[in-house]
């Protein structure tokens, strides 16, 4: 973790420091407008950092410009830099723990994605059998934060984030913006041995044909696949890759429909999106 130590530590003392983020604002020069917040706490992770199943996803969102900017009475919340890092990191782990007594669609979403993921070190009661169950619920919500790994892509807040990415030429055209946060995903997720990596939007896939079309080696895809599920209007999708990677060989998904607008909320559904997903991830390249 030590790496992305220095990465957090870098960003939140130039936040703390000057109210913005140095590299928030380099990404945003490089694409011409302020696409994404330079001055809002960002979120590189959440959960255990040497987790068994790591879920990626594009980037946290929000509005820019809103009341959760960080600015200069923030800093009486802390008694230096180190101890606004420490906090910080010290959050994050601790995510599930922290607003327990809140349920969170997005968050059980993931639980119920994730149940049929074997010995995926994420003790997750199957609250889709009673939905009713609020107990039930808060388990899987602090199971699904405390015990898988979440990482960003980009760890700076934006609503319309997804756009860089919408299709296979657009991520071309933006792919060495992206290199570094790539190659940051990339170095965490083979720190540790995983059993499980799943990027959780379409966009990934437009991202990885970049990535393969600069670097051919270093990605290998197998057809993405469709699948009906009943109750659903449209065919849910996933495919599965291989990335190389500091001569190590991961394993990972793309659930292209995971964020889609249909899903939220039908746990059921959601459950057996995971189960087509954990059925593919035992395929071999």
């Amino acid at each position: 973790m030590k790496e992305l130590l220095e990465i957090i530590k870098s960003d939140l003392t130039c936040l703390f420091n000057t109210d913005k983020i140095e590299n928030a604002v380099i990404f945003n020069k490089a694409l011409g407008k302020e696409f994404i917040s330079e001055n809002f706490i960002p979120m590189y992770f959440g959960g255990k950092y040497d987790a068994k199943t790591v879920f990626v996803m594009l980037n946290p969102g929000g509005q820019l410009n809103n009341s959760y900017a960080f600015s200069k009475k923030d800093k009486s919340n802390y008694e230096n830099v180190d101890d606004f890092v420490s906090k910080y990191v010290e959050r994050h782990i601790n995510i599930g723990k922290i607003d327990f007594d809140r349920l969170d669609n997005f968050d059980l979403k993931q639980a119920a994605f994730l149940l049929p993921f074997q010995d995926s070190g994420i003790s997750l009661p199957d609250f889709t059998l009673d939905l009713k169950n609020r107990e039930l619920k808060l388990k899987a919500k602090e199971a699904v934060l405390m015990q898988k790994l979440q990482l960003e892509l980009i760890p700076y807040h934006s609503a319309k984030f997804d756009e860089l990415l919408s299709n296979e030429k657009i991520a071309k055209n933006n792919i060495d913006l992206f290199l570094p946060h790539i190659n940051r995903l990339l170095n965490v997720i083979t720190s540790e041995d995983r059993k499980y990596v799943i990027f959780g939007a379409k966009q990934f896939y437009y991202l990885f044909k970049a990535f393969q079309n600069k670097f051919p080696e270093s990605i290998k895809f197998k057809e993405a696949k469709s699948f009906k599920i009943e109750g659903l209007k449209n065919k849910t999708n996933l495919c599965l890759i291989q990335i190389n990677h500091n001569n190590k060989k991961i394993k990972g998904l793309i659930a292209h429909s995971f964020p889609r607008r249909d899903l939220p909320n039908a746990y059921e559904k959601m459950k057996k999106y995971g189960e087509l997903c954990f059925n593919e991830f035992q395929q071999t390249f």
